[in-house]
């Protein structure tokens, strides 16, 4: 079968549902509410395997990029569940009213993705609880039927830490992550928000081998990189209050941004990484897509404006293409 470029060699797992990490609860009023839970809310097929609430699940991650399956970013999301900024605390990527250059309320007549400036202090939205630091943390669960990957979001600081730092402490042993047997688990935790003790439940990345079986499994080459769904633009109902959202009615913004965005972060790291010239890319754009764009455009927070999703992933698999080559 002769390959069609932009289409053929992508490989794409797709999503196979979400673990939660609470549950909601109606208050007087019918006004619904997130509450946390000590054990991992999980799909039916999940269950068969790990119980009806399992404290914890065997996953592996299925790429070296950690960036499609372990998404950092603060993310505000409109009373319509959709999200509508994402930042990292200096510069953030928004959906905007063409005509005041404010994020876009629901009869803004045009609005278009901007690069606007973050900053959680004095942004009303973050204030309000409408924008929050957000881990999409997504894997494929061995045990399990199907073939893809589960979504798990938090908004945990300390989850966040405790996953990063032993992400970095298992590459360090195997020099890779992708593909190794490991076991998520919710563990207590005592912590002092305000200065007030109280024990919260934290996620935990552990491997369930010695050194010496992890180091074995580690020598077995990975499979082929894959390509992960982009994290879902949906507000994580079990982090998110519905009451929260509603205080600001916003616009919306597609899936394809959201993709657009994580595909251009991949690919700005890896232009960096890899030393690619700028005559390099500028040759590839113009061969393949008959466009202009320049080593200079990966200084950017946004991508060129003419750049798609599906130029863009062909564009990383030429580049892991020639890494892999020199």
């Amino acid at each position: 079968m002769s390959p069609i470029k932009g289409i053929s060699e992508i490989v794409r797992l797709p999503r196979l549902g979400r673990i939660r990490l609470g549950v909601k609860k109606s208050a007087d009023g019918g006004v619904s509410y997130p509450t946390p839970t000590d054990y991992f809310v999980c799909p039916q097929e999940v269950r068969k395997v790990f119980g009806e609430k399992p404290k914890e699940l065997r996953i592996m991650f299925p790429t070296e990029d950690s960036e499609q399956w372990a998404s950092q970013y603060l993310r505000c999301y409109s009373a319509t569940r959709v999200l509508i900024c994402r930042g990292d605390g200096e510069t953030a990527v928004a959906r905007v009213d063409v005509k005041t250059g404010e994020i876009a309320a629901m009869d803004a007549a045009a609005t278009e993705l901007r690069e606007i400036v973050c900053s959680p202090d004095s942004c009303a939205y973050h204030r309000r609880g409408q924008c929050r630091r957000v881990m999409n943390l997504q894997f494929l669960i061995p045990d399990c039927p199907g073939f893809g990957v589960y979504q798990l979001n938090t908004t945990s600081y300390h989850s966040m830490l405790s996953v990063n730092s032993e992400l970095a402490l298992i590459k360090s042993i195997c020099q890779r992550v992708s593909m190794i047997p490991l076991s998520l688990k919710l563990v207590e935790k005592e912590v002092q928000p305000d200065g007030r003790r109280k024990k919260v439940y934290v996620l935990s990345l552990t491997c369930p081998y010695s050194l010496s079986e992890i180091q074995r499994y580690a020598q077995i080459p990975p499979a082929k990189a894959l390509i992960l769904p982009p994290p879902d633009s949906e507000a994580p109902d079990d982090l998110f209050p519905e009451e929260t959202l509603a205080e600001g009615e916003t616009g919306q913004s597609s899936p394809q941004d959201e993709e657009l965005a994580r595909l251009w972060d991949t690919a700005k790291t890896r232009v960096w990484h890899l030393n690619v010239q700028d005559w390099q890319i500028s040759d590839w754009f113009e061969r393949n897509y008959r466009i202009s764009v320049r080593l200079k455009d990966f200084e950017s927070v946004l991508p060129p404006a003419n750049l798609t999703a599906e130029q863009l992933a062909h564009f990383l698999r030429a580049v892991e293409r020639y890494s892999s080559s020199t």
